[in-house]
């Protein structure tokens, strides 16, 4: 009887750990296929962003070392996952003659805040993310949310970010 009081909580909480992960999967997402159509949005992330992670909460007593990914190729996996996901054309780019088209639609992109905390059962990884059209310079800043039971530090890192751009596109779409 004690084994299987044991199992059950046990089951309990690994049904628990596992539901408080977000979802960042934009296959079926709600963006304006038309708006999007005929643009190609290239992102290019500023020197100035954040670069590490800050961590807070109970990290350091419950899950030991960290690794502090790349920012700057977690960003860029961010943009070619969501790309793949929406099917629209974004490109991350490191520098503008990269760029063959007129006119086009460069993001700066500053990634001014990293943090995770580590509560008791939930991890929440919050990403503050300037987005800044060099064109005609709006700029519209999001924020992305990535929870988890854990994980490691660069898949929650790109799908934080990942959910900061695709609220980015959902506010440029408006405009």
């Amino acid at each position: 009887m004690k084994n299987l009081k044991s199992f059950i909580l046990l089951l309990i909480i690994s049904v628990f750990l596992i539901s408080c992960g977000t979802s960042h999967n934009y296959t079926n997402n709600t963006l304006n296929k038309n708006f999007f159509e005929t643009k190609t949005i290239y992102f290019k992330l500023n020197p100035n962003s954040q670069n590490v992670i800050n961590f807070s909460g109970m990290v350091g007593s419950v899950f030991g070392g960290i690794t502090q990914p790349n920012v700057k190729e977690t960003f860029k996996l961010s943009i070619e996952e969501l790309a793949a996901e929406t099917n629209l054309k974004l490109k991350f780019i490191e520098y503008n003659d990269e760029i063959k088209t007129t006119n086009p639609d460069i993001i700066d992109v500053n990634i001014s805040e990293i943090n995770w905390h580590f509560g008791f059962s939930v991890a929440t990884l919050k990403t503050v993310v300037n987005y800044k059209n060099l064109y005609d310079n709006n700029e519209i800043k999001t924020t992305g949310i990535r929870k988890s039971g854990g994980g490691d530090e660069m898949n929650n890192l790109k799908k934080s970010l990942k959910d900061a751009t695709y609220k980015f596109l959902k506010e440029l779409e408006k405009k």
